[in-house]
Parts: C-alpha cells; sequence; structure tokens
C-alpha cells in the first residue's frame, strides 16, 4: 500500500474509533450503574454517598445502585471494582486506604495505580481521636502519659486495618514512643458500637463519621490526625501540635473506576459527577462534614492518587504497619 494511501486509511480509522467512542459516551450510561461503598451502610459516608447517587441517578435517568462491601480495610470492595468491565458504568467510593493499602499490605489481587483510573477527588477530610467520657484523658499529652504508664494495656478502636485512622495512629505511637493495641472493624459505625458503652475506650475515625458524637457528648474529641485543625474545630489542636515528630499524608475521598475506561466515558463520567456535587443537597452534606471540595479533573485525581501512595507508603514503612 502507497503511504499516502496508508495514511488516508490511518486517518479513517481513526475518525471512525473516534467516532464510537463519542456515540459511547453520549448513550453514557446505557444500563444501572454500580457505586461501590467500601464501608458499611449507615455511616456519614454511606450518607453522602445516597445523596450523590440519587442526584446522579435524576441526571442520567437510570438508577444508581449503592453497594456496600466492608472489610479487610476495604480491600474487599476494592477486589470487587478490580474486576468489573471498563466501562464506566461501575465506579467506587475511594477513601485515604486505597492509598495506604498499596504498600500496608504485602500482597493484593490488584494493583492500586495500575488497575484503576480516577473519576475525580471529591474532597479532602479531617481526621479525629475520640474518647469515651470514661477515659481519664483530655490532651494527647495526658493521653501519651497515661499509655507510658500502662503499655500494651490502652486500645483504640478503627474502621479497618489499612484505614488512615489506623495508620496515623500508628504514626502517633511511633512519634510518642508508646504501646497501644488496635482493634480494627469492619468500618467506624461498627467501631464506635464498643467505644460508646466503652469497652474499647478510643475512637480513631474521620470527623465526617464522628459528629454525631461530638455534638451529642457521646464522646470527647482528644485531637484531629490530620495535619490541620478543622474548621468546625478551632480549639481541639492537631497531634502535630503535641507531637513534633508526627507526620500524616491527606485524608481524601475520590471516586475511581476500571483502568481502560474509554477516554470520552470518563470524560462524561467527571462532568457529571462535579456538576452533581455542585447540587445544593450534596453541598450541604460536604459542608456539615467539614470536606475540603476539590472536584478535580481525571489527570489531576490520578497525580494526586500516586502522590498519596508515596506519601503514606513513607508513613507505613516508618510505623512498621503490616497486614498480612
Amino acid at each position: 500500500m502507497k503511504p499516502a494511501r496508508l495514511a488516508t486509511c490511518v486517518v479513517l480509522m481513526a475518525a471512525g474509533w473516534l467516532a464510537v467512542i463519542h456515540a459511547a459516551a453520549q448513550g453514557f450510561p446505557a444500563r444501572p450503574v454500580r457505586y461501590i461503598m467500601p464501608l458499611p451502610a449507615g455511616g456519614e459516608t454511606d450518607v453522602f454517598a445516597r445523596v450523590l447517587a440519587k442526584h446522579l441517578a435524576d441526571g442520567w435517568g437510570q438508577q444508581v445502585v449503592v453497594e456496600n462491601r466492608p472489610g479487610g480495610g476495604t480491600t474487599i470492595a476494592t477486589e470487587v471494582a478490580a474486576k468489573l468491565p471498563p466501562d464506566g458504568h461501575a465506579f467506587m467510593h475511594a477513601i485515604t486506604a486505597f492509598g495506604i493499602n498499596a504498600t500496608l499490605y504485602p500482597r493484593l489481587s490488584y494493583d492500586t495505580l495500575r488497575d484503576f483510573t480516577c473519576v475525580t477527588h471529591i474532597g479532602n477530610l479531617y481526621g479525629v481521636l475520640l474518647a469515651h467520657p470514661s477515659f481519664p484523658v483530655r490532651t494527647v499529652a495526658d493521653f501519651v502519659k497515661l499509655a507510658r504508664s500502662r503499655p500494651g494495656e490502652i486500645a483504640y478502636a478503627t474502621g479497618g486495618s489499612g484505614t488512615a485512622n489506623h495508620i496515623a495512629a500508628e504514626a502517633m505511637r511511633v512519634a510518642a514512643g508508646i504501646n497501644i493495641v488496635h482493634v480494627p472493624y469492619k468500618g467506624s459505625s461498627q467501631a464506635a458500637l464498643d467505644v460508646l458503652p466503652g469497652r474499647v475506650p478510643l475512637l480513631a475515625t474521620v470527623l465526617v463519621e464522628a459528629i454525631p458524637f461530638i455534638q451529642s457528648g457521646k464522646l470527647r474529641v482528644i485531637a484531629t490526625t490530620s495535619p490541620k485543625r478543622a474548621p468546625s474545630l478551632p480549639d481541639v489542636p492537631t497531634v502535630g501540635e503535641s507531637l513534633p515528630g508526627y507526620r500524616a499524608g491527606a485524608a481524601f475521598w475520590a471516586l475511581v473506576t476500571r483502568a481502560g475506561t474509554p477516554p470520552a466515558v470518563l470524560g462524561k463520567l467527571n462532568a457529571d459527577v462535579i456538576k452533581a456535587m455542585q447540587a445544593g443537597e450534596v453541598r450541604k452534606r460536604l459542608a456539615i462534614a467539614d470536606i475540603e471540595l476539590i472536584g478535580s479533573t481525571p489527570d489531576q485525581c490520578d497525580a494526586f492518587l500516586r502522590e498519596q501512595v508515596s506519601v503514606w507508603g513513607a508513613i507505613v514503612k516508618a510505623s512498621g504497619a503490616r497486614v498480612d
């Protein structure tokens, strides 16, 4: 075939392929969409997902089903999402553990960065350390002093191994030189069931999940585990203010889908999600949870996730945390 004719064929094939991609995006979604949630139903993260799903469903004219797959430090849900077709009809609500697990677990059935592509970085959250009112601690300094006097006796609950709350607490343990015991659960709402009656004295979670307990006075805030103070808790210091050697990455929410999703479909999914995030009810949920709204492009979100895998990986290595 002559070069000129070959070039013409390549151009026509490319144009045809672009037309197919465009048509696919125009017809998206063609069936109900699965919204994979790595946490149990009923928590604030789940409530937000259901509000967002409703707005997406209204805009698409297709059902958006929130599917709760808790456990395994979010790896159970991620394994499910990693096996779904790369067509945009399923996406997962990735929380901070998504970026942590890449280095925390020695073996995973998926590759965090290779098997997924990002839809958007929803926003950043604030972590908090809470105590049962009967626990004789009000500050990080109080906690460190008590923990040093009772090595291996004080337990803290989290929503699972590998969550940001687990690794942040481990970073605090290392920075303070204390010996505390981690008790993982299948989600923060499950962990709270043992902390609220005082069976476990401490709960490390994100502010979005802790708000009802703080407002009701059922649990007391000791500190925020994030790099900066939460806007709604301006008088509550960070762990880093008491422990200069303490470091933590960003706690975040993002939506991810299978790598290989057609670019036009991914672009439409991104645009529609960001549009839904501007709805009054959705913004209200974000504001209540003290979430710093981001709403990035897929490329910006992919770059952010690569950065977080590296940042949290360094913290995992320094803390010595591992999950088999």
